[in-house]
């Protein structure tokens, strides 16, 4: 029977069906978008974050190459990163974008695949819990890699059921290039690769030339992964093999970690998800259709619990368990989870899916624990001058620090990691004959020394090349981490100066000695200038004395000036002849014209403001410097 054009669905209907569709799902990627940008710009990277950003720092293609192939890991995102961070920046939002980026479009493709084999229903609530997952969050805002697996691992997914329904051309190649994608990103989606085999050869009924096609695109991925290929054979082989068993973050097969396991890759409320999983696989099970869609769904159910299993098994021989190499199977197991919502009613659904929403959001559970570096980073640009060395001791933080260190102190500013001579992974080189030819070219090095052994800072405590401790900090590693270091609970910050002493001092009232100053040569209007003392008495004060230290201009001019006692010990208290540290910090205004200016110091009794007489005056030119 013909259908008259009464009964035809006519375009305003067509109209609503795709708004129905397309709104929800609109609406869930702009939460999963709210969610993963949320926090990107406060979080300091961490330890593998700071190895992601020192790998793409250079943007020259040789040398991140290189860099990846003396570790474990494929070149895509780190390429795509350095590129990326020559365009947008190296701000952290800006670094994380890609992952965000990344994120957002698993969610998207999740939702496909779901819309497709289980319909948009169940689709719409498993890519929700997707959008809110906190695993999944985390790793979509990470300066790493796990992204572009989640993404991969959803694509290979929908362009593998597609063409096991109708392989085409189209959807070959697209097959092709998602595995390639893959592999380019991170290996362990070599697992999904496997289950795919495994259905695509063995259970799928498709034609020996329609497999043949499967295996076509497995052998085209393969021949475009090749150059990388050799590399893994040549240089990261021995690395990979080792596995990540026993670093932090990963955990052992026992029973006491299967909960902490499933709160991963469940979520918080993993006993009500996981009933919702428990509920949409036996849904899936009791369904008789057509046998491609029971193919599809149940190799959803394989490529989601199915591998976990196979990791929770294969974990006890090869270490392969953490939150970061789990994160990829969150769209699979979101999606039958979403199944199972799907199953109940429309009311009961709607206030499961949104008690999770809410519970999931308003938790912040800590995934991988953070050091504060960017504390310690922002104490360190608080009494920074330009010029300045900046040595770091933090063992593997070293990236961590570099990277927070760059974004807080200006550009150029040089910063040196000793993680190169202490990597336990190569054979230990001694670290002071690398730094010592530094040490030769400043007067003004920092040390930021945490956990590590501190070789440069007991080096310069014992006066290595004339150099004396100038200021000490201390700022906390965070709550994140003092649970974990409780022996270690603080970045120690250390400012060492080399004054010179060789010349004549200028003397202040036959009592104070001024025997080296040290300023940076350049600034910008607006910033502080730092004036580095190094006084002496020439014999026993009776009185505590100020120092008074004035920027002027070219016709003398105040134009910034800052008064305070000589250092932290009053003068009075001063033994003869030892060398005293004393910095003043000064102001500069923000409309302060370009040019050359003087600066002079005076010294004085706070109680007659007198100043004491050098060179027959009452002030001395120390230094001057140039505003940009």
């Amino acid at each position: 029977m013909i259908a008259s054009p009464a009964h035809l669905p006519g375009p305003r209907a067509h109209t609503r069906r795709m708004v129905q569709i397309v709104l929800p799902a609109l609406l869930i990627l702009l939460l999963a978008a709210a969610a993963r940008i949320h926090g990107t710009a406060q979080r300091p990277a961490w330890t593998d974050e700071g190895w992601s950003a020192w790998a793409a720092r250079d943007h020259r293609v040789e040398v991140v190459v290189d860099k990846l192939a003396q570790d474990r890991h494929p070149p895509l995102y780190f390429l795509s990163l350095s590129g990326w961070w020559s365009v947008a920046g190296p701000s952290r939002v800006a670094l994380r974008w890609l992952s965000v980026g990344a994120g957002l479009l698993t969610v998207a493709a999740a939702y496909r695949v779901g819309a497709d084999w289980f319909g948009h229903r169940s689709a719409r609530y498993g890519a929700l819990l997707l959008a809110v997952l906190d695993l999944a969050i985390y790793y979509s805002q990470e300066i790493r890699h796990y992204g572009f697996l989640m993404l991969a691992v959803c694509l290979m997914t929908l362009f593998f059921l597609r063409y096991l329904r109708r392989p085409c051309r189209s959807v070959w190649i697209a097959y092709t290039l998602s595995i390639a994608f893959m592999l380019y990103s991170l290996y362990l989606g070599l697992l999904v690769l496997a289950v795919q085999g495994i259905v695509g050869l063995l259970i799928w009924q498709g034609t020996r030339r329609q497999k043949a096609g499967l295996i076509a695109a497995w052998t085209g991925a393969a021949v475009l992964y090749l150059p990388w290929l050799i590399v893994i054979i040549t240089e990261q082989w021995d690395t990979l093999t080792e596995g990540i068993g026993g670093f932090p973050g990963s955990y052992d097969t026992t029973l006491a970690n299967l909960l902490p396991v499933s709160e991963l890759v469940f979520g918080a409320q993993v006993a009500l998800t996981a009933g919702l999983y428990a509920l949409g696989v036996w849904h899936i099970a009791r369904q008789r259709e057509r046998s491609m869609a029971r193919l599809a769904r149940g190799y959803v159910v394989l490529a989601g619990i199915g591998l976990l299993v196979f990791m929770l098994v294969a974990n006890l021989e090869f270490g392969m368990l953490s939150a970061r190499t789990l994160v990829f199977l969150t769209p699979a197991l979101m999606l039958v989870c979403g199944v199972g919502l799907a199953a109940l009613d429309r009311r009961t659904a709607a206030v499961f899916a949104l008690a999770l929403v809410i519970v999931l959001l308003a938790r912040e559970d800590v995934i991988q624990p953070r050091l504060e570096s960017d504390r310690a980073a922002d104490a360190v640009a608080a009494g920074y001058s330009p010029g300045d060395l900046v040595l770091l001791e933090a063992g593997w933080d070293d990236n961590a620090f570099l990277y927070e260190l760059s974004l807080a102190l200006p550009d150029g500013a040089r910063i040196v990691r000793t993680l190169p001579w202490v990597d336990h992974t190569r054979p230990t080189q001694p670290v002071l004959p690398h730094i010592r030819p530094l040490l030769v070219d400043y007067h003004r090095v920092w040390v930021v020394q945490w956990l590590q052994a501190p070789l440069i800072t007991d080096t310069l405590d014992g006066g290595e090349m004339g150099y004396l401790r100038a200021l000490s900090d201390r700022t906390p590693i965070g709550e994140q981490y003092a649970d974990l270091y409780p022996d270690d609970p603080t970045v120690q910050i250390s400012l060492f100066e080399r004054p010179d002493t060789a010349g004549d001092p200028l003397v202040y009232g036959d009592l104070l000695a001024l025997h080296d100053t040290l300023l940076a040569p350049t600034l910008a209007a607006g910033d502080p200038l730092h004036v580095d003392l190094w006084w002496a008495a020439l014999e026993p004060l009776p009185l505590d004395y100020s120092v008074g230290v004035f920027v002027l201009d070219a016709n003398g001019a105040v134009v910034a000036e800052h008064n305070g006692p000589p250092g932290a010990v009053p003068t009075s208290q001063w033994v003869v002849g030892d060398l005293m540290f004393d910095r003043h910090t000064l102001a500069l205004p923000a409309d302060l014209p370009p040019g050359d200016y003087h600066v002079a110091v005076n010294a004085y009794w706070y109680g007659d403001l007198q100043p004491l007489v050098v060179n027959g005056e009452p002030l001395a030119e120390i230094g001057r410097v140039t505003v940009e």
